[in-house]
């Protein structure tokens, strides 16, 4: 929108950091002009929470809260011109869309024989952002430009399942053996299940987010996403997910990269203290 008056309505790249955490409720963005170009603009947004003023400035510094810190680049991704070459990517496993779902099956009842929609139990506390979209049914609404940071930093609340070692996913998935395993099989089998039930006191704060967009998604915004996301460690209570976002006819849309951590979920839902402004 800041923009749009320039003719570079889209948001090529993003880095967002995030040194307090965000609570539902007003919110001002500031927008510091960085580097105004005539291809290119760059932009500093910071995202200010509590101890607002209801008249310019808006925002009081000793009271408010910086909750998202942002570098932005921004263009007209429609109007971009140049050399393309095809890259030794394309031809990998990675590249390719997964079988694509019974998309009205899905919307009618949450699967469809190979997809299926994850549920949050209904007792979980987890924050209500995590009930907002479907990630096997649409969110009610379409996915446009403005949302494709909501879409990459947004999981399944079951999400640790699918980026565990294939080995720990079976053993979290399949049936005890009694007659068939272990003692050392037993041992792990209960660990790893321990751990799984563990899921609903914790809370995953993304630290870094990185966002590149692709390609120009339609103005009117699309109804389904592919979102693969992988993880290359998951260790000591923090880790990193590489997330790719194609459209339904398999063309990228976006890359994006984070550093996330794994706390309890009291660090998200405990009462504030102080509200005075912190990095």
């Amino acid at each position: 929108m800041h923009l749009a008056p320039r003719g570079q309505p889209d948001t090529l790249t993003a880095h967002f950091e995030f040194p307090n955490r965000t609570f539902a409720g007003p919110a001002v963005i500031s927008v510091d002009e960085v580097n105004l170009g005539k291809q290119l603009s760059r932009l500093h947004l910071t995202l200010w929470q509590g101890g607002l003023m209801s008249k310019p400035p808006w925002v009081d510094q000793s009271a408010s809260r910086r909750t998202v810190l942002a570098y932005t680049t921004h263009a007209d991704l429609r109007n971009f011109t140049g050399i393309s070459l095809p890259t030794g990517y394309e031809g990998r496993e990675a590249a390719a869309l997964p079988t694509l779902p019974d998309f009205e099956a899905l919307k009618a009842s949450g699967r469809d024989g190979s997809w299926e929609e994850p549920k949050i139990p209904e007792s979980s506390p987890w924050p209500r952002a995590s009930w907002t979209c479907g990630y096997a049914s649409p969110a009610g609404e379409p996915i446009t430009k403005d949302t494709l940071a909501y879409v990459v930093d947004s999981f399944p609340y079951n999400m640790h399942t699918f980026l565990a070692a294939p080995e720990l996913r079976q053993l979290l998935l399949s049936q005890p053996d009694p007659d068939g395993e272990t003692k050392e099989k037993k041992a792990q089998r209960a660990e790893v299940k321990e751990r799984d039930e563990q899921r609903a006191g914790l809370w995953f704060p993304t630290v870094v987010m990185n966002l590149e967009a692709k390609t120009a998604l339609p103005v009117e915004g699309v109804e389904w996403l592919a979102v693969r996301v992988t993880s290359k460690q998951i260790k000591d209570g923090k880790f990193d997910m590489e997330v790719i976002v194609r459209d339904v006819e398999g063309e990228m849309v976006a890359l994006s990269h984070h550093v996330a951590m794994i706390v309890s979920l009291e660090r998200n839902t405990k009462k504030r203290g102080s509200s005075k402004a912190s990095l």
